[in-house]
C-alpha cells in the first residue's frame, strides 16, 4: 500500500468515524454492566475490601482489591485460578 495523501487520509478518518463511534458505544455499555456487575459482586460476597476486575494492558487478568493498600492483606486471584475446574 502507497503512502496516504493528507486528503486521502481525511476522506478515510470521515470514513471510520462511525466505526470508532459505534464502539466507543459498546465499550461504554460494557463498562457499565461491568460496573453493576462488581457492585453485585461486593454486595454479596460482603467483604472488608471493595474488590474490582483487575486489568493489565487493557486485559482481566482477575479481581483484587481496589485499594491498594488492602492488597496486601486480599491478594489477586489470577483469571487462572479462578477458570480451573474444582
Amino acid at each position: 500500500m502507497k503512502k496516504l495523501t493528507k486528503q486521502k487520509m481525511h476522506d478515510l478518518k470521515i470514513k471510520l468515524k462511525p466505526f470508532w463511534n459505534k464502539r466507543r458505544k459498546l465499550e461504554s455499555n460494557f463498562h457499565k454492566k461491568e460496573d453493576k456487575l462488581q457492585k453485585e459482586m461486593n454486595d454479596k460476597l460482603n467483604l472488608d475490601v471493595e474488590l474490582e476486575f483487575f486489568y493489565v494492558d487493557g486485559e482481566c487478568v482477575g479481581i483484587g482489591a481496589r485499594d491498594y493498600d488492602k492488597r496486601k492483606n486480599f491478594p489477586l486471584v489470577h483469571d487462572s485460578e479462578l477458570e480451573e475446574e474444582n
